[in-house]
Order: C-alpha cells, then structure tokens, then sequence
C-alpha cells in the first residue's frame, strides 16, 4: 500500500438533514387520535394483571365487609311551626320562629348543640353503653396486638410517646372527660341536615343496635321540643320575675310623687275638689254670688224706686207690686171693700149724719191708715233691702279681690304642683302598663307552644345501613377492573422501551429496517451467533435477509455497512455476524470487521484465535492476507480486534485505518464493521467517516427511549449516513399481541411459514 497520500474517499449520498428531539414525548398530542383497538389489546395482553386484581381486590372486599359490624340507622323528621295560634289577644314574651332559611339553619345548630347533647346522654344513660364509651368496650384480638401498651413497658411507652392524658387526673376529672367523649361520639353517630326548600330538619342516627337507633333519635326530636318549650317558659318567669321587681319599684315611686304632690298643694293651698282648686272655686263661687247679689241689689233699687215714685202721686202706691203681692194690705183692702159696701148700704137707710154711718166712716178711715201705715213699712223694708245688697255687693267684691290677689300669688305654686302632678301622671300610667304587662305574662305559663313538632317518628330499623355488603362487593369487583386498567396503562407508560418501527418514525423520522427475532432455548441461544447457517429458513434468517435487501435496494448501493447500538448487549454482535454470513452465502465476497477494541467479540463468536488483528494492521502495516482469517462455512474474510490500553481513537482515525478500508473497498463486494456502542464511547463518531450506511441497532422493548433518541442525536450531529434501525431481540408471541401490522406480527402469526 502506498502511504505518501491519503486516498480520497468516495463520494456518497449525504443524508437528509433530520430533526431529533432528545425528548421521547409523542409529539402532537392532540393530533393523535385514540386507536380503540389498540387499547382494547393493551388490556387483552395484559388481562392476567386485571385477573390478579379482580381476585385481590374482591376478597380483600368480602374479608372486610364480612368482618365489620353492621351499623343502623333510624330517621325521624321534626317540622318547624311557623303558624301562631293565638289563644288569647296576649303578646308572647318569647315569639315564634320566623319564616326563612337562617332560622332553618339556626334550630339546626340547636338541635347538634352540645347542652342537647349532654342532656341526651344524661337520660338514656349513654355513658354506660359500651358501644359509645370506649373505656367499657372489650379490646378485641387484633386491637390488642397492634397496641403497643401490651407488649412493652408503660415506663418505656410514657417516655417515647409521653404520658396518658388521663395521668394526674382526679375521678371527676375523668368523669367529665369520659362523658365529653361519650357526647362527642354521640354527634359524630348523628346526621342532622334541612330537607331542601322546606321547614322540615331530618335527623338520622346510627347505631349497631336498631333499637338504640329508634330510641336515640326520637329522644332527641322529644328534648329538642322540651327545649322549645323551657326556653319559653325560662323565658316568661325571667320576664315575670323582672316585671315584678319593677313592679314594686314603680308602686313606691307612685306613691312617692303621689305625696309629694298632695303636700306641695297643702302646702300652697293650692287644694283641689274635683279635679279644681278650692281656691279657683271659691273665686267661682264669690262672682257667682256677686253677679246675685248685684242683680238683687239692682232689682231692689229698682222696686225702691217704683215705690217712692208710687207714694208721690195718690193711689198710687196701691198699684205697687210689693204693694199688691202683701197679704196684710190685701186682707185690710178686703176689709175696707166689705166695710165701704156696708157704708154704701147704711147710706141710703140711715143717712151721713147717722151714728152708725159715723161709725162705718170712721172704720174705713182706720182701715186706710193701716194701709198706708203698711205701705210706709214695705217702702221702709224695700229700703233697707237695698242697703243690705249694698252691703252683700260691697262684701263679695271685696272678698273676691281678696281671692283674685292670692290667685294671682299661687302662680308659680301652680306650674311646680302641675309639673308634680304631671310626674306623678307619668308615673302612675307605666305603673298601670307594668301591671297590665305582669298580669298577661303571669297568664302565659299556661297556654305556651312549642315552635316545631315531630312530623315522623324514628322506627327501629330492619336493615343495615351499613355495610351495603353486595353494593360494596359491585364496586370493589368494579373497582378493581378500573384499579387494574389504570396498572396496565401505568405499565404502559412506564414501558419506555420501542416496540414497533413506527414508534420510532414517528419520534425521529428513521426508517426501520426490520425486526429480529428472539429465540428460545438455551441450545439455540448459544448457536444465534451462526442461526443463519443452520436454521436458514426460520424467521431469525427471514428478518436479516430482509434487512440485507433494503440495503442493497438503496441507492446508491452501500459498501461498508457498520453497525452499532445505543448500550451494549443490544444484539448488534449477533446482527452483523448473520447479515454479514447471509450476504457471503448470496455469493458476494464479504469482509467483516471488528472495530472494538473495548470489548471485541467477533473471533469468540466465530472461534477464531485473535493473535494477528486489525491494530497489526494499523500500527504494524501488517498485510490484510497476514491478519484475515476465513470463515469456513461461508467463505467471508473476517479481520479480527483485541482490547487494548491505548486510545482507539488515535488508531481509528489514522492514515493507515483509511488506508486500509480504501483497499478493503477495492477487494470486497460489501464491508460490515462491527463498531462499539455510541453511548459507551465516541469511536462510532471516526468509524462513520469510513461508513457509507450505517445501522443503528435498538433492542426490543427494552432500551429506554431517551437513550436510543440520545444515540440518534450524536450520530446525526457526526453526519453519519444513517441506513435505518433494526429492532433485535422481538419477543413474536408478545409482540402479536399488541396487533401491531407488521413483520413481527407475523412472525408470531404465521409460523408455518417458518422453520423455527
């Protein structure tokens, strides 16, 4: 070979230039639809996990189900009275409840109110039910194993736990701590909820005695009613009692300014007789009597007058009215009617000078003088009428000026007694409407309502509400279909290995050669390295003769063909080993190189010494004749390697390593080098400036996905041309399961074509 220049490489088909993403996340992921085939043989692939929890699942169900004791629970319904029945026209000290949801909400609170509670538990005796206190209920079997106080000491448990809360603790102490226990799983055992768009509360409790059930729940409904009632009961003596306090605060203040106002008017004289002051009515009293007296007095000024106008003129005072209305001038006028007739009579029979006629004469004129001796008096008495009214008249003025005077003197004594008496007024009406208040209050006791009343009484129950055993076990057998879904799709997910060559095309953009299979059997895993030769129509040989042709198909047809992996134990040994014997048998001349000189495999495989190997050749400028062994049984050159402690990569890029694959190229018909994983080391990077394709190996469902898509991503990067990946190692019976259409699938399906 002449080493003065370094040949020139032939030119070749640049690869296009791929984008890889070193993620291995299914791109567009709404893009994809949901291939329900493909899901429902997920699941039919993996039914022994869905089985497995099915069986798990269900008995694990029956175990607990079975094992729990059954609880009931008894409803009753409690309905709020928002109707008044007015027995009587009496306001309530406490009124009714009012028609809204808060109100609703409150007798809600009420009825899980603790002070209910407590008085629950205090009637039935709850505190000595073991089933609602704990310290009376027996420690069960497996209650006693997990209890730590029974397996070590109390000294050691104090110390890494810390103290019993009832350490210290007095017997009342406890007792009240056992009975807030008690009350507090009493509520717990309680559902008490409003019955929507109604003003009825429904009130369930469960117990493990269908009795205690009923009894619990109607004892309940019955107090909250009792409630009712002694609140307004509570209510009304409270109102009672308080309106009698000021009941006698409010007589006694009466009483008070009621005195004090009788003594302010003594003391002012300012003395009332009904409802008017004695002094205002001896004021009345006096102008009353004036006005009479006055009018007397003018009346008998009047008749004076008349009189002594009367006694001027002749015969005149015989008109007067007191004149006239005088029985003694009357009877005396009679008396000298009757003795003037008789003069009258005698003085046609006796004559005027007659004795008798003297007589009678003189009888008139005495009868005459009587009555003007009369009239003399009534004038006198007329007179002295009129001086008494005077008299009367001057009196009363005067008293009534003296009444007037001290009148005008109690004025201010009259504004304080009125703002006295108005006090005493005020005082007086609030006492009345106090009394009034305690006397319908007092009337109350007797005729109170509760505001609520049990619509539903709590029956015992006939059956559990828990456990619902056969809706239980439904769910836990459905239950567990799901549960076991969800696994096989987590395992799904956590497969992050390739299964198809579509998987990989969809992510890279790579084409997928081909797939090879896996075989079983310790003989014929020993023998895969040569499976070509004595199984050659098996699918093992079908599959690399597949990927043979798509190589040789392409164009421009390649000659050195390496082939490499992501990791080691990828099968790629395996997979250049067959490709390179089924291309010797097709009658080409085939070289098959070993360019690992890490971990090198070809001659062991093939049972060759590695004396003289492919560094003899590049550091040793040994001949290819004087290193190249042949294979016996196809004919094909192999060059073998060892591992050595230098670095490769100085050999690998050497003259005499491009040399060399330059004559390689002239001798052969194809060149398979067998090249190191990508990950491990970076020779792949060198040996792909000698590679006109390159195979990139990929083991089935095993390699994780960002390790394949990081192995891709440097030999891209190395602009290496890139003939495909090939899957090794397929697993045919697991792979026709998935359903996947291609060569796989029918390696698994149709296996009467193949002589496995």
């Amino acid at each position: 070979m002449d080493h003065a220049h370094k040949p020139e490489r032939p030119p070749r088909e640049e690869a296009p230039e791929k984008s890889l993403s070193p993620s291995f996340s299914f791109p567009g992921i709404n893009d994809i639809e949901i291939d329900l085939r493909q899901v429902l043989l997920t699941i039919w692939r993996r039914k022994a996990v869905i089985l497995v929890c099915v069986f798990l699942i269900t008995t694990l169900a029956a175990l607990v189900v079975f094992q729990l004791t059954p609880r009931y629970t008894a409803s009753a319904k409690v309905m709020l009275d928002t109707r008044r029945n007015q027995v009587v026209d009496i306001g309530a000290v406490l009124s009714g409840l009012s028609a809204n949801d808060a109100t609703v909400m409150s007798e809600v609170e009420i009825l899980k109110s603790r002070s209910l509670m407590e008085r629950l538990v205090k009637q039935l005796g709850l505190i000595d039910d073991p089933e609602f206190n704990d310290k009376l209920r027996p420690e069960g079997f497996i209650a006693g194993i997990l209890n730590p106080m029974n397996w070590i000491p109390e000294s050691w448990y104090n110390t890494i736990v810390g103290a019993s809360p009832d350490q210290g603790l007095t017997e009342d102490e406890k007792a009240v701590r056992i009975k807030s226990e008690v009350v507090n799983a009493v509520t717990k055992r309680f559902s008490i909820q409003p019955i929507r768009r109604s003003y009825v509360i429904n009130l369930s409790f469960t117990s493990e005695d269908p009795r205690m059930a009923a009894l619990v729940t109607n004892t309940l409904a019955d107090l909250y009613i009792v409630d009712q009632l002694e609140a307004k009961f509570d209510a009304t003596r409270r109102a009672t009692s308080w309106l009698n306090d000021r009941l006698t605060d409010l007589r006694k203040k009466v009483n008070d300014t009621e005195k004090a106002v009788e003594n302010f008017r003594a003391r002012s004289g300012l003395v009332q007789d009904k409802g008017i002051s004695i002094n205002a009515q001896q004021i009345s009293e006096i102008n009353t009597q004036l006005i009479l007296a006055r009018s007397k007095k003018a009346d008998a000024e009047a008749r004076l007058r008349q009189v002594k106008n009367l006694l001027k003129s002749d015969g005149g005072a015989a008109s007067a009215v007191e004149v006239l209305s005088s029985r003694l001038i009357t009877k005396l006028r009679e008396q000298e009617a009757e003795v003037m007739r008789k003069a009258s009579e005698m003085a046609n029979r006796y004559g005027n000078r007659h004795p008798k006629m003297i007589a009678i004469r003189a009888e008139i004129g005495n009868l005459k003088k009587k009555i003007k001796l009369e009239v003399s008096r009534i004038a006198k008495g007329l007179a002295n009428e009129v001086a008494i009214a005077k008299a009367r008249s001057q009196s009363l003025s005067g008293s009534l000026r003296k009444l007037e005077r001290k009148a005008a003197g109690q004025g201010r004594s009259r504004i304080r007694l009125r703002a006295l008496e108005r006090e005493a007024a005020a005082n007086r009406l609030l006492y009345e409407s106090f009394l009034s208040r305690f006397k319908e209050t007092r009337q109350q006791d007797n005729i109170q309502q509760a505001d609520a009343r049990v619509i539903s009484k709590a029956e015992t129950p006939a059956e559990s509400s828990f456990p619902k055993k056969g809706l239980i076990m439904i769910l836990a057998f459905v239950g567990s279909i799901f549960v076991g879904i969800a696994i096989i799709f987590l395992l799904e997910r956590l497969d992050n290995g390739f299964r198809t060559g579509e998987q990989i095309e969809a992510l890279t953009g790579i084409p997928t050669l081909g797939m090879v299979p896996t075989v079983s059997g310790v003989k014929a895993k020993k023998q895969l390295d040569r499976y070509v030769l004595f199984k050659p129509t098996s699918s093992v040989s079908e599959s690399i003769r597949g990927i043979r042709t798509s190589l040789m198909l392409s164009h421009p047809r390649p000659k050195v063909i390496s082939v490499t992996s992501a990791v080691p134990s990828e099968g790629k040994t395996m997979l250049v080993l067959n490709l390179a014997r089924i291309t010797a048998n097709s009658g080409q001349k085939v070289a098959l190189v070993d360019c690992d000189f890490r971990r090198p495999r070809i001659h062991s495989s093939l049972g060759i010494s590695n004396e003289h190997t492919l560094i003899d050749v590049i550091v040793n400028k040994k001949k290819f004749d004087e290193v190249a062994r042949v294979d016996k049984k196809t004919g094909m050159m192999v060059i073998p390697a060892k591992a050595i402690s230098g670095n490769p990569l100085d050999l690998l890029d050497s003259d005499s390593m491009r040399e060399f694959i330059e004559a390689m190229r002239d001798r052969f018909d194809v060149i398979f080098l067998d090249c190191p994983p990508v990950l491990a080391v970076s020779d792949i990077k060198v040996i792909g400036q000698y590679t006109d394709k390159l195979i990139y190996n990929v083991k089935w469902d095993a390699t994780p996905r960002e390790v394949v898509l990081s192995g891709l991503k440097q030999i891209t990067e190395a602009d290496i041309p890139l003939a495909g990946v090939v899957l090794t190692c397929v697993d045919v019976k697991k792979h026709a399961r998935y359903g996947y259409g291609d060569s796989g699938y029918y390696y698994g399906h149709y296996k009467e074509y193949y002589a496995d």
